[in-house]
Formats: structure tokens, sequence, C-alpha cells
């Protein structure tokens, strides 16, 4: 989000104009809802950070007394969470928000060299926790200052933390196109995801598409939804087990194609729960629709576009 007195920006689009139905990333006390009419719209929520049931539940039915017209359904990036949401009677389907990845952006580069042992791509802030890196010998960091949490200190204190790593940020400090995030990514052996808590992690998804192997810490969030036993490792936060994870994972020679196939596999499983969620209310509104067919022909990277929330009556709807 971005300062006090800017209008904020999130994630969202409108996926039909009859019946209204908006796809958007929830967005707390500061929320596209505000900006919304009281009146028959269908709102399908994503969660860019992690969140407990009872704060989804807890946001769902304050929607409803604020905009008793709107009809709520909740994208939950984890399996648990999810039938915690349906057991209290709340709108939900386990929609990992990584399936919307684009998957012919993120692909195998079979000819790229293997420079790296490890790439992480990562926010520089604190929560991504860069130290535990200190232990593995060859690494690429993609990432810089891009929100209002990162910070210039936290990236010098990381220089300083991992002098054997190449920084992205320090070549060419500019935001970097999803095809050269690709080409990055590409040119490492193994991807990591080190934080705690955050989302479902897009990162970690794209690792997998371009036939990574990943090493992760236990987290809340969502990520763990797209891990397999056969190439990624779940390791304590530790500095020797986070680089002991990643030689083991370089070792196995896991074939990409392995990787990529396995994660396409799940990424179609949680589009046909999100299409079938979407049709049951095409159904319910007798509109005749396909909306399977209408999402592939259709299909945007993440779902949808970053715009101020303010503008969501601006833009016209599909």
């Amino acid at each position: 989000m971005m300062q006090d007195g800017i209008y904020d920006i999130g994630l969202y689009d409108w996926i039909s104009s009859d019946p209204p139905i908006l796809f958007h990333s929830e967005s707390g006390e500061r929320d596209v809802g505000k900006y919304l009419p009281d009146e028959r719209i269908y709102r399908l929520v994503m969660y860019l950070w992690h969140k407990s049931a009872d704060e989804i539940a807890a946001y769902h039915f304050r929607w409803r007394e604020l905009r008793p017209a709107h009809r709520l359904l909740h994208l939950i990036n984890d399996a648990e969470i999810c039938m915690d949401l349906q057991a209290r009677g709340v709108p939900a389907v386990f929609v990992n928000q990584n399936a919307f990845l684009d998957e012919t952006l993120f692909n195998i580069q079979a000819n790229a060299s293997k420079t790296y042992d490890v790439v992480y791509n990562a926010r520089m802030c604190s929560f991504k926790r860069h130290d535990l890196l200190r232990d593995t010998p060859s690494a690429l960091l993609i990432g810089g200052l891009l929100a209002q949490d990162d910070s210039q200190e936290y990236f010098d204190l990381v220089r300083v933390a991992l002098p054997q790593a190449t920084f992205t940020h320090a070549i060419d400090p500019r935001n970097r196109r999803s095809e050269e995030v690709v080409q990055l990514v590409s040119s490492a052996r193994v991807g990591v995801c080190l934080s705690e808590v955050e989302g479902a992690m897009f990162a970690a998804t794209e690792y997998l598409l371009c036939g990574l192997p990943v090493v992760s810490t236990p987290s809340l969030g969502g990520r763990d939804a797209w891990f397999d036993p056969r190439f990624t490792r779940i390791v304590p936060p530790d500095p020797r087990a986070v680089a002991g994870a990643i030689q083991e994972l370089i070792s196995l020679k896991i074939p990409p194609q392995l990787i990529r196939n396995a994660t396409i596999a799940r990424m179609t499983e949680h589009r046909q729960r999100f299409t079938e969620a979407v049709q049951r209310i095409h159904t319910v509104e007798g509109t005749g629709r396909d909306f399977a067919r209408e999402f592939y022909t259709n299909f945007r990277h993440k779902c949808g576009r970053w715009r101020a929330y303010r503008e969501v009556l601006t833009v016209r709807p599909e």
C-alpha cells in the first residue's frame, strides 16, 4: 500500500459485467469495497498476505454489514484455513493466488547457463530473512526497494552479511520485467523462500515453473501448497540447514520438466475450483455462459491489474 494521503493500490479486475463479478485483493480497512455501491456485486476476494480464519471471517461479516447487497466469495491460499471458514459458514474456496501466474511467461530456459547455486527473488525487507543464506557460497539476489516497507538500510546490511552474493539491485536498481526475471532465475540451480510469514509468494511458484527445485523455511501464507517432496525441502530457519538442503537438491539433478509439469498439474486443480465457483454464479444468475472457456480465452497474468482502488468504477467491466 502507498503512504497515507495517497489512495491505495490493489490487484483487481472485473471478470464480468452481467452479472457484475469483481476479482480483487483484500486491503483491510482501506478496501475496494468502500468505492462500490450497495448493489448486487459478486466479489471474489484474494489474499496477498497471510490472514487467519478469524481475520477473514471478521472481514467477511464486516462487509456483509457495510454492503448487504454484495456477495463475497473468499479465495483462500491455505487448505486448512479454507475448511475452517467453510465450517463457520463463510463462503470460501481453496484457490491459491499463484494459480493465476501465467505459465507461458515463466518457463524452462533449456540453454541457460547455471552460474549460481541459488536464487532468491525477494524485496529488501527484513521479513525476507536474507541472512539465512550466509552459509551458501553462490547466491543471486533479485529485488530491491520496490515497496514502502523496503529499506536502503536493510539492503546495505544484507550486502555486508552476504559478501559472496550477487545483487541485481546493486547492478541496476530498476524493477525488472517478468521476461528478465525468468532469465535471472534460470541462471541458478535452486530457488529459496525464507520468510516466516507472508502471502503465497508468487516467486515460490515462479521458480517451480522455471524447473527449479525449492528450499523453504516453515511458513504461514500458503506457499507450501505448491511443494512436492520430490523436489522441495522445508528446513528450519538456520543457515546451515538452508545451505545443506540446497546442496542436496543440486546433487539430485531433478529433471526440470518433472518440476514444471507437477506444478502445472496443481495449477490446473486450483483453476478448476475457481472456474467451477464462478460458473455456479452464472448458473444461479441464468446467464447461460461457459465461464471455463471464457477464463482461458481471456486469461490474464495474476488475473488482474494493479490499480488505484478508487478507479474501480471507472474501469468498465467486461
